[in-house]
This record gives structure tokens, C-alpha cells and sequence, in this order.
């Protein structure tokens, strides 16, 4: 059956110019049509990346999990050097319970996981920075049957995530200031270096060195292509 998820190599985003945030929520809920349209299911799902600046995993979207086992994700299993090594190995190819040897077992699952109400789930690394893992896809089932039923969606899933994932870490690096931003949003509504001077009150030399400034952190060398960058980022709108 072929996914009705998006192929995003190819035409236009259709998560443009939404945060990725808003991205990933836009993912998950295309999965679950996916997946009610094969007439299945998941009972929680989240998508959750590395902060550049602490190392620590943030949600970027979750839908399902309580505060107990999302914190769970992003404290304690990515702290298993066992099982965070297997998701890692596996470099973006989904990590199904089965697929782990005595997984099953372990203290997270009849801890935390199976009181939660979840008999299968599966895990994804979104995308790397060296070793580093820099984003995680988690979807957790209520039944553990599904596996063979839902393990293309999930990929189809995955591949999407790591785009938003890519962005937000990159937004991160980035650090814009709000003065930073208030300039982007001016230049994207057109206005040249004079007309931005007069509405922030400052010098169009001030101006100038804002743009410089913007243009070496997103990486562009054009206000055109700063503006697009932003707008993907979410910090203006289209």
C-alpha cells in the first residue's frame, strides 16, 4: 500500500512555513490518518531532538505520552548506553521491542511502559551530528501484533521527522536576537535599509551591521535568502 505520508525530497514543503514544531505535529497526525486508514493505530507518539547548547533531549511534539513517560524518553532512555547504542546502530531504520533481544524485560518496559498501556513500540534516530543522535521519533501500541502492519508507516514517519528535526536543531545554533528578528520581519515584508531605520529608530549603518550579522548566523548572503530561511524556521511569517 503506498504511504499517503510526503515525500520530502521532492516539490514544495508542505510544512513551510510553519515552525518545526508545528511541523511535527503536522507528521504525526498525517501518520495517524495513515495508520487509521489501514484501520490501525498508535497510542502515543513524540518527536524529540538535542539541544545543541546542554546536550539534553527536548519534545519537539508528543501526542499520547504522560509526563512520566515522556520524561522517561528523555532522560532515562536516552541515558541506556545499551539501548540508545541499538538506535543509534540502526541508523534511522525503526527499532521495534521484538527486534531487541529480551527488551521485554528490562525494568523501562515493566516499569513504565507496560503500565502505561503499551504492549509493542518502536524508536528511530532522526538524524546525527557525529556520533551524536540529534533527534528521536518514539511510537508506542496498544497491541503488539502490529508490527509488520505499521513498520513502513513508521519509517515513511522517521524520514519526514528528520527534516523538522534538522531545522529546530538548527534554529538552536542559530540565536537570534529579538532585534535580529524584528529586522527579518521588516525585510521580508519588503522594506529597504531606510524605511527599517525609521521604524526601529535607529541608523541605517545599525541596520547594516544587523543584516551582517543575520546573514553570517543563518548562513545566506542575501536578504532574500535570509527571509526564506526565517519563514522555515517560523520566526516570521510567509
Amino acid at each position: 500500500m503506498t504511504s499517503v505520508l510526503p515525500d520530502r525530497g521532492a516539490g514544495p514543503d508542505m510544512f513551510a512555513p510553519r515552525s518545526p514544531a508545528a511541523g511535527a505535529y503536522g507528521i504525526l497526525g498525517l501518520c495517524a490518518e495513515e495508520l487509521r486508514a489501514r484501520g490501525l493505530e498508535y497510542s502515543a507518539a513524540a518527536v524529540t531532538y538535542r539541544e545543541p547548547s546542554t546536550g539534553r533531549h527536548r519534545a519537539l511534539a508528543s501526542s499520547g505520552y504522560n509526563a512520566r513517560v515522556l520524561e522517561f524518553l528523555l532522560d532515562d532512555f536516552v541515558a541506556d548506553r545499551n539501548l540508545f547504542g541499538i538506535i543509534r546502530e540502526a541508523s534511522g531504520v525503526p527499532v521495534f521491542w521484538q527486534d531487541v533481544p529480551r527488551f521485554e524485560q528490562v525494568e523501562m518496559v515493566t516499569d513504565v511502559l507496560r503500565p502505561s498501556g503499551y504492549a509493542e513500540g518502536a524508536s528511530v534516530a532522526l538524524g546525527f551530528s557525529g556520533r551524536e543522535v540529534t533527534g528521536l521519533l518514539h511510537m508506542s501500541f496498544a497491541d503488539s501484533s502490529v508490527v509488520d502492519r505499521v513498520r513502513e508507516v513508521v519509517a515513511a514517519s522517521s524520514a519526514a521527522c528528520s527534516r523538522v528535526v534538522g531545522d529546530q536543531v538548527a534554529l538552536d545554533r542559530v540565536h537570534l536576537s529579538p532585534r535580529e528578528i524584528q529586522v527579518l520581519q521588516l525585510v521580508a515584508k519588503g522594506a529597504g535599509n531606510g524605511e527599517i531605520a525609521e521604524e526601529l529608530f535607529v541608523s541605517r549603518r545599525t541596520v547594516a551591521t544587523h543584516l551582517e550579522n543575520i546573514f553570517v548566523k543563518t548562513g545566506t548572503n542575501s536578504r532574500v535568502q535570509a527571509a526564506v530561511r526565517a519563514a522555515k524556521w517560523g520566526l516570521i511569517e510567509s
